[in-house]
């Protein structure tokens, strides 16, 4: 992989087309694990979310001018009226939490009422900007896709339009984040130390081997996660520079 730099119209490096596959696979992952953990398929574009359950007017109920009470819709009917779609689900996989925590960890009731209103719509916008990442990165398919590997022998560049280098800047975070919480990664110390050992190993020619055990696994991803830590570095650098008027320095290759 070398590092990002400007060009004309975005941003442009080079991956190795293993680094692509990858990269992709695991952003389409993280993708459907946030459909998933945050309920996003309950009620899909288009979906009916189905009748209402309520048995209608009776006693006890209040009604005015044919509406339900705030107290007495139900899930089926504020889905109909507002969009929302009831009580946030809280998610249960550890790496899910990670990209969508809580908004209070001293209120529980604050935490709640903002999963609520807010989770869906930043869980759903994770997942455009995670498929929009993986999609920017496949490599072209069919008998007219080029060579996976460009003039001289290089891969082909992954280039990144400015206006969506943000989005996957931030695919890049998410990708990292959930790699991390599998690895155990909890502390920057812990992150410095991992980069550390696979760019060492790295320079001593050292392979990062494929997962085919648990030992080879964590090595494996690792490299994913250096690599991803990486090319969303170098982005960045080049966009702050860019946004400060002055060119960046080049820093040295990385690989999986």
């Amino acid at each position: 992989m070398t590092p990002f730099r400007a060009m004309r119209r975005g941003y442009e490096a080079r991956f190795e087309p293993v680094e692509r596959v990858v990269l992709a696979r695991v952003a389409r992952d993280v993708a459907e694990m946030l459909r998933d953990e945050a309920g996003l398929d309950l009620f899909a574009d288009g979906d009916d979310p189905g009748p209402s359950t309520h048995p209608g007017p009776g006693k006890g109920q209040a009604w005015a001018n044919g509406l339900l009470a705030p107290d007495e819709l139900t899930d089926a009917d504020l889905a109909r009226l507002t969009g929302v779609t009831g009580v946030g689900r809280i998610p249960t996989d550890p790496a899910a939490r990670r990209l969508l925590p809580d908004a209070s960890k001293d209120d529980t009731d604050i935490a709640d009422e903002f999963r609520r209103l807010t989770q869906n719509d930043v869980a759903q916008a994770k997942v455009e900007r995670l498929e929009a990442f993986a999609a920017l990165l496949d490599l072209p398919s069919g008998e007219d896709a080029p060579s996976p590997l460009g003039r001289h022998g290089a891969p082909p560049p992954v280039r990144v339009p400015r206006e969506e280098a943000e989005q996957f800047a931030g695919a890049l975070t998410d990708v990292r984040l959930v790699i991390a919480e599998r690895l155990g990664l909890k502390t920057d110390d812990q992150v410095m130390q991992l980069t550390d050992e696979i760019m060492w190993d790295r320079q001593a020619g050292r392979e990062i081997p494929v997962a085919t055990d648990g030992r080879a696994a964590r090595r494996f991803w690792s490299g994913v996660f250096v690599a991803a830590g990486y090319a969303q570095e170098t982005l960045m650098d080049v966009m702050l520079a860019e946004l400060r008027g002055r060119r960046p320095s080049g820093p040295a290759t990385s690989s999986l």
